[in-house]
């Protein structure tokens, strides 16, 4: 399973709060990907899971990161 996980951050940060959640997302096993974007999200995470399980345990190490304020997740179905 994978999900894309669209992330505001708890308070607007500079460079060096960035890097540090950016750290930190890449450090999570089943992340594969961290965007910082422009608009009212400010991180776009790709993360992969074997099952559902494990997608929801990545999800729930995505927020319980410092500097995550909220998390909107949506789900990727094989076509």
């Amino acid at each position: 399973m994978s999900a894309f996980v669209f992330i505001q951050m708890a308070q607007s940060g500079g460079w060096k709060e960035m890097a540090a959640l950016h750290k930190a997302l890449h450090a999570i096993a089943g992340v594969k990907t961290v965007h910082f974007v422009a608009g009212p999200t400010d991180v776009i995470v790709f993360a992969e899971g074997g099952d559902q399980a494990a997608l929801a345990e990545t999800l729930g190490k995505i927020r319980a990161v410092k500097g995550v304020g909220s998390t909107d997740t949506r789900l990727v179905w094989p076509v």
